[in-house]
């Protein structure tokens, strides 16, 4: 059911049953619900046996059901459904990228966006203004503004969360990249970005962040 943080992300290695692609579709439903997409914006990805699941092109995530979903091989090539997200090469860079990584998720909240315009690319963007922020996701890189769909950007995106420990990209004026070992962790890393975001963009930049001293404490 919609609006439930608890949901568990299932086996996430075995083949795609109905079940998986019912799962798959609550946390489509719950990125829009947490207002990290809007209108047909934002992507996902999980691993399926030795396939993707991916979302459809041109659906509110609101929307996406089970039998939309689209399967495609490690190549890309459409197993089952009609066509993938067009961000489905950054997702296959990414899943390739980093096999400790099941999910990726591709959202475009508007806080992390406002964020992004905000700060200069670079390996470490956003400061380190919550402790679960920091858990999750700091230092966190982002990468100046790429065209979505480019080979180029999956490029980019992939190289930059292959690095240990990585497990999101900022994209300037575009949105997040994120990754988990199953949904809830994927997820659990967009809100905690998306937290620190608000707060950062609500302080015009200016929120006093959590000392030095303090970070590797943290964990």
């Amino acid at each position: 059911m919609k609006g439930n943080s608890q949901i568990k992300g299932g086996p996430l290695k075995g083949d795609h049953s109905l079940s998986s692609k019912e799962i798959f579709c609550r946390f489509c439903h719950l990125l829009y619900d947490r207002h990290l997409v809007t209108g047909v914006g934002g992507n996902m990805a999980v691993r399926s046996g030795e396939n993707i699941l991916l979302t459809p092109s041109g659906y509110s995530l609101r929307d996406v059901e089970p039998d939309m979903l689209v399967t495609v091989d490690g190549e890309g090539l459409v197993i089952e459904g009609a066509n993938p997200t067009k961000d489905a090469g950054m997702h296959l860079a990414v899943l390739r990228t980093k096999p400790d990584l099941n999910v990726v998720f591709h959202v475009h909240g508007t806080y992390l966006v406002a964020a992004s315009v905000m700060l200069e690319p670079g390996p470490d963007t956003l400061p380190p203004i919550t402790p679960g922020f920091v858990y999750y996701a700091h230092p966190l890189p982002m990468v100046p503004f790429l065209v979505p769909g480019t080979q180029i950007l999956a490029d980019t995106v992939a190289e930059k969360i292959s690095k240990r420990q990585c497990r999101a990209v900022l994209l300037q004026n575009h949105g997040l990249v994120t990754g988990g070992k199953d949904f809830e962790e994927a997820l659990n890393v967009a809100e905690e970005i998306d937290e620190a975001a608000r707060i950062f963009v609500l302080t015009r930049g200016k929120a006093k962040t959590i000392p030095l001293e303090d970070l590797n404490k943290i964990g």
